[in-house]
């Protein structure tokens, strides 16, 4: 191969290549791997939250405190401390999602905002 044609063929395979192919690997492979991302994440932090173990340990007593005023601090702190944690885990979800939303929307707009650009006269 010669130098023109290589050139040739890296100009029409892997830049007009790439540029055609790129909304295709957008909207399948990367928003496969972007909902998994996302999935992962979200598990992540239930686990370290570890909101599985203080759901199933609600009505517990704490310290083996077995009294009333005892079983009901105990389920006073533990709501609270779910409460918290529970409102940690829907804010870090609804902004894992809003993040997959815009992966979604992202490149629309910016062709929306480009052709808009350019229909002014």
């Amino acid at each position: 191969m010669n130098v023109i044609t290589t050139g040739i063929k890296f100009i029409v395979i892997d830049i007009i290549g790439d540029f055609v192919y790129w909304p295709i690997w957008w909207y399948t492979i990367g928003l496969k791997d972007c909902f998994v991302f996302c999935a992962v994440q979200i598990k992540k932090t239930w686990l370290s939250l570890g909101l599985n173990i203080w759901l199933k340990n609600l009505f517990t007593p704490m310290y083996g405190d077995r009294s009333f005023v005892g079983g009901l601090i105990s389920l006073i702190v533990r709501i609270v401390v779910l409460f918290w944690r529970l409102l940690w885990f829907f804010f870090w979800t609804s902004f894992v999602l809003a993040m997959l939303f815009i992966w979604i929307i992202g490149p629309i707009i910016v062709v929306y905002m480009i052709l808009r650009h350019f229909s002014f006269k």
